[in-house]
């Protein structure tokens, strides 16, 4: 043959072999997704309508395709050849968040997408150097720093709140309360990990534009899981989404460098008492007292999603439900009254809720059940293994759990599982993480629950000792 034959010859085998690499690949033995088509897989539906119209969340669409699979599993597959099962029967969840878990990581991919935030922090690492942070973190959370720091903090902050809502009350304008929950979880994680007076509540111009960039970056990085060449993408500035990350990403590392430069001139807190210990003190006990800017800049990161996001977001989600439900609103000033011991000027503390606030709470968790911060978490499949469901999950599969469905099988939450019901939590019936894997489950549960659950109790207790809300004309 002359040469050109052989290079038309190359060139067709090297198209055939990106084409091969490219195209979207079902997984073998699993109900796959109706939107699935060839080539694309289920990429162009997925983008369409969670990325580009905006129709539904990620949650939201992988929940209607399990009630299309009757709440079993279902599978997707995507350009460059990246396959999924998704899951949410609470056997399969245990299995891949406990009795499989070493299975189970955190995979590359995930890894690689949420590298500019996360880093190598808790959320976005497995193996030695997890188990590392894991147990250096956990000192943070115990029963007496929730007693002696996180009580107080969440108890002042709260009265700020109210302040706040006072002058709101006197307009007869809408209040975005989401905007106000996040500051206060925001100013309490900053005090309490970092003891930093943030004062975003007050209005503080700089820490209200990190807040803005880094929902920015939350919420714009999760395209490059439907972008195969995001990384290119990324390196070349190509796309409007890059760009607009690659700006944000300059505005929150701007602040964690701040962070970091404010806390080490200050010393940190008094050391003496191990009670008033913040997250930077531990962790730097845990180093030697050596500071490793990276390391330093995921912790601060990680913690600040940790602390600020999924506790903001639960609170509005409460106010939502009670808004809809005012009888629990009056359920919930009655036991304010009992626990502010009819002072409602003082700030709530740890023995004044300990034990004393079952709606608070039941309101709190039926909450995040209906709605979950986290609705959708995943893991990577890095040994062929074998759900409870009889799914066999090939190496290389992600595998999605969604809390979001879990939490409203009716199987195991009853027939009202769709309906805001605290009832249910005032039973004395203790339900399964697996179950209710809102605060995850397995080695990977959330070291903050506790303080999370405290931290709602209290802006809740605080907050409808003095008001009742309402919905705006029109509001669904």
């Amino acid at each position: 043959m002359d040469p050109l034959t052989y290079l038309v010859a190359f060139f067709c085998i090297g198209l055939c072999i990106i084409f091969d690499k490219l195209r979207a690949r079902k997984v073998e033995g699993v109900p796959c997704s109706r939107s699935f088509e060839f080539f694309f897989g289920t990429t162009r539906h997925q983008a369409r309508t969670v990325l580009k119209e905006k129709k539904m969340t990620w949650a939201q669409y992988y929940q209607n395709e399990l009630e299309q699979h009757n709440f079993t599993a279902f599978g997707w597959g995507r350009l460059g050849g990246k396959r999924g099962i998704v899951v949410c029967q609470p056997n399969d969840t245990k299995s891949i968040l406990k009795t499989q878990f070493a299975n189970f990581t955190k995979g590359q991919n995930f890894r690689e997408v949420f590298q500019d935030i996360t880093g190598d922090g808790i959320f976005n690492t497995n193996g030695d150097k997890w188990k590392e942070q894991r147990i250096t973190m956990a000192h943070m959370f115990n029963r007496r720093q929730l007693r002696d720091r996180m009580s107080t903090t969440f108890g002042n902050h709260a009265q700020d709140m109210v302040q706040i809502l006072q002058d709101a009350a006197s307009s007869s304008d809408p209040y975005n309360i989401q905007e106000l929950f996040y500051c206060y979880t925001f100013d309490c994680i900053n005090m309490i990990a970092f003891n930093r007076d943030v004062n975003s509540l007050k209005g503080v111009e700089r820490d209200c534009a990190f807040q803005a960039a880094f929902d920015t970056l939350q919420e714009r990085i999760l395209s490059r899981f439907l972008t195969p060449w995001w990384k290119i993408s990324r390196y070349f500035q190509l796309s409007s989404t890059e760009r607009l990350i690659s700006t944000s990403l300059s505005v929150v590392e701007s602040y964690v460098n701040n962070v970091v430069e404010q806390y080490h001139h200050s010393n940190g807190v008094c050391k003496d008492d191990s009670s008033g210990l913040t997250l930077m003190d531990i962790y730097l006990d845990h180093s030697g007292g050596v500071v490793d800017v990276k390391s330093s800049r995921d912790m601060i990161l990680n913690i600040i999603i940790a602390g600020r996001d999924t506790t903001g977001s639960a609170l509005t989600s409460c106010v939502e439900y009670l808004v809809q439900h005012p009888e629990w609103q009056d359920k919930l000033a009655e036991e304010a009254k009992t626990c502010f011991g009819g002072n409602t000027q003082e700030a709530l503390t740890f023995d004044d809720i300990e034990g004393k606030s079952p709606v608070a709470e039941a309101v709190f968790l039926e909450a995040l059940r209906l709605n979950p911060p986290v609705p959708v978490n995943e893991r990577y499949c890095g040994t062929s293994s074998l759900l409870p469901s009889g799914i066999t999950v090939p190496v290389g599969v992600y595998v999605p759990w969604v809390a979001l469905a879990t939490n409203r099988l009716k199987e195991h939450w009853g027939e009202d599982a769709e309906e805001f019901n605290p009832t249910r939590w005032m039973k004395g019936k203790a339900y399964d993480d697996y179950m209710y894997p809102t605060f995850n489950a397995g080695p990977r549960l959330c070291l903050g629950k506790n303080m999370a659950i405290l931290e709602g109790k209290t802006a809740l207790l605080t907050i409808f000792a003095h008001f009742r809300f309402t919905a705006k004309k029109g509001f669904k």
